[in-house]
């Protein structure tokens, strides 16, 4: 973002900066108020769907920062995205982001917690799988443990340090804003230290 070679060193006064990236909210506003000095907005703009959303143009992207800006930038989100959901003031759009990550982790806890009592209950991980995945109790993060046999090893080589990431800013946001953790964060932990990275 910053230097003879960042992003800013190449952006007239007018131009749009959106963070697609999953960042703690003060960065956004740090990059906003350095932006600023040389006229330049920013807008963080995260997103989640995965490389399937990706192929279809259906993207959710979770928009914080002025309306103006982001409207600006809707025509461009829209060749990739659908929805787009403007929901507050810059850094709103990453504390949604976290809070879908966290969530997803605490749901990736309780499924690998079903799962385990299942199996010394007698029932095989891959037939209670495929019966939750059918049944009420469904959910993204069942099915992304049903793609890796019942287990989180698989995934976790490629997503255990990002949720790891994503459930400490939860925390810090949490903390700051004096706010109780909760059951949702008990979960999310249970699964980081199934994939072998702890909060």
């Amino acid at each position: 973002m910053y230097g003879e070679t960042g992003v800013l060193a190449g952006l007239a006064s007018g131009s749009i900066v959106a963070i697609h990236s999953t960042v703690h909210p003060d960065t956004c506003k740090e990059m906003s108020e350095k932006a600023a000095a040389q006229g330049v907005s920013v807008i963080d703009a995260p997103v989640s769907g995965g490389a399937p959303a990706v192929e279809e143009g259906k993207l959710l992207v979770m928009v914080g920062g002025e309306e103006d800006v982001a409207e600006r930038c809707r025509p461009v989100f829209a060749t990739y995205a659908d929805p787009i959901v403007h929901l507050g003031p810059l850094g709103s759009g990453q504390v949604t982001k976290i809070l879908n990550n966290l969530l997803f982790s605490a749901n990736l806890g309780t499924a690998i917690s079903t799962l385990e009592l299942g199996e010394s209950l007698g029932i095989p991980r891959d037939r209670l799988c495929e019966v939750l995945n059918g049944g009420s109790a469904v959910s993204k993060a069942l099915g992304s443990i049903a793609v890796f046999g019942g287990t989180l090893e698989g995934l976790a080589p490629f997503a255990g340090a990002l949720l790891r990431k994503d459930v400490r800013h939860a925390a810090s946001l949490a903390a700051n804003a004096s706010a109780p953790e909760g059951a949702v964060f008990d979960a999310a932990d249970a699964a980081l230290k199934s994939m072998d990275y702890p909060r």
